[in-house]
């Protein structure tokens, strides 16, 4: 039963690192098309692996309680390995994430960058109507 539930958790995350990288790899070549079918892909893995994380709780809860030996004399090499495989692959997708989360936040902040640029948003101004003389080399300009 461990198993199973092991088994399920760990194909979920797989799933969660698999989407997570190739939206990076989609951020890279900036398309951007596949982003809100990506997040309603990743919101449906992460409620499914929220239900099967509950279960293999209440699963390990049980086996534990059934037993006066603890976890680590009841479960068995393969779950122990199990086990393991789902502590990596929880780094891995952290990983990802916070990559992916980096990537996100220099797209946003170049699109403000931009906006900013464009219609002045700063000081309450509309530039594209106003009286400010701008050249489309300053749209592009940017500021390391």
């Amino acid at each position: 039963m461990i198993k199973k539930h092991l088994d399920e958790v760990n194909a979920i995350l797989e799933d969660l690192i698999s989407l997570t990288t190739e939206d990076i790899e989609n951020i890279k070549v900036a398309k951007h098309e596949s982003v809100s079918s990506s997040v309603e892909e990743k919101n449906k893995l992460i409620s499914k692996f929220n239900q099967a994380k509950k279960e293999l709780d209440q699963a390990l809860i049980t086996l534990n309680n059934s037993s006066t030996a603890g976890l680590s004399q009841v479960l068995d090499d393969e779950d122990k390995q199990k086990l393991d495989q789902l502590k990596n692959n929880l780094q891995t997708l952290y990983a990802k994430n916070k990559e992916y989360a980096k990537f996100v936040l220099i797209v946003k902040d170049f699109l403000d960058g931009l906006l900013n640029k464009m219609f002045d948003t700063n000081n309450g101004t509309n530039n594209a109507y106003g009286d400010k003389k701008t050249t489309p080399e300053s749209f592009f300009k940017i500021n390391v």
